[in-house]
């Protein structure tokens, strides 16, 4: 986790500070999980019968629509990302990039959610995102995740502390998504990677919607609830209401068993989990009453 921290708060740093990170993936959960645990809140289900919060050694960054749209804005961010040590992973060419920390490979992916009204400004081929007139030579690809309906709409505000990679010791604040763009990313990734023949990116997919429902508090149930009446009819519900009804909702439901065999993998740490609750509290996040 050490590296992950490191990552962050040099990255905000080398933007200047108070840079805001928009930061999803299995850190973003990390990070919330943690934060609900630290402050005692009132989760809907409670932290013993959650497991452990894990991450990856991704940092998955969300770029605002209006950075992405931006050519001084982008070229600012990959000269940061030049100045601390980052280089391009050839596979994803400027969608990821990498460094070592402490002796850890850190792999930062580039991400951006719907673009609005900033669609005109930006050049789309595929899934790729970049702003009109910059290459990925000088600047950046985001990936464009559809999905990620309202992620830059009242994030949730969270201090990061620790070591920078010199060893400083450092804060910042991040911002980490509210659970309905969450869970609506989540069910794409799990419809996407479900059937693998590597099971664990579906089993883990499952259990981080597992987390996402169970970590709602009543003031997130409620921000929540704006976002999804705010983009209701959206096609992207649609599909995760599909999902939903086509991997999670039967008993033979290949999400449902994925997420049945991470908890029967990690009975150690990992509590009982309840798939009718998961489904009941999904379509409640994304169409509420």
């Amino acid at each position: 986790m050490q590296p992950l921290i490191a990552t962050v708060l040099d990255l905000d740093a080398a933007l200047g500070g108070d840079a805001g990170l928009l930061l999803g993936g299995g850190l973003g959960l990390y990070l919330k999980q943690e934060r609900l645990r630290a402050t005692g809140a009132r989760t809907l289900l409670p932290m013993n019968r959650l497991p452990p919060a894990r991450t990856t050694q991704d940092v998955d960054l969300f770029l605002r629509a209006e950075v992405i749209a931006s050519k001084d804005e982008v070229s600012r961010y990959r000269a940061a990302l030049d100045g601390l040590g980052f280089t391009v992973v050839p596979e994803a060419r400027w969608l990821k990039f990498g460094r070592r920390v402490s002796g850890t490979e850190v792999l930062l992916d580039v991400m951006v959610g719907p673009l609005g009204e900033h669609a005109d400004a930006v050049r789309l081929k595929g899934s790729r995102a970049r702003p009109r007139g910059l290459g990925g030579e000088s600047g950046l690809h985001a990936f464009a995740t559809r999905e990620a309906l309202g992620i830059e709409s009242d994030p949730i505000r969270l201090p990061v502390s620790g070591r920078r990679s010199d060893g400083s010791e450092a804060a910042c604040d991040v911002l980490i998504p509210r659970a309905f763009p969450y869970a609506l990313m989540k069910l794409g990734a799990l419809r996407d990677r479900v059937g693998d023949p590597d099971k664990q990116e579906g089993r883990h997919h499952a259990m981080d919607l597992y987390r996402i429902v169970g970590l709602l508090t009543e003031e997130e149930i409620e921000a929540s609830a704006r976002l999804a009446r705010e983009y209701a009819g959206h096609e992207e519900i649609a599909e995760a209401k599909r999902t939903i009804d086509s991997l999670l909702a039967p008993v033979g439901g290949l999400g449902r068993l994925r997420l049945l065999e991470y908890q029967r993998a990690n009975r150690a740490s990992t509590p009982e989990v309840d798939p009718e609750f998961l489904v009941k509290e999904l379509r409640r996040l994304l169409a509420p009453s």
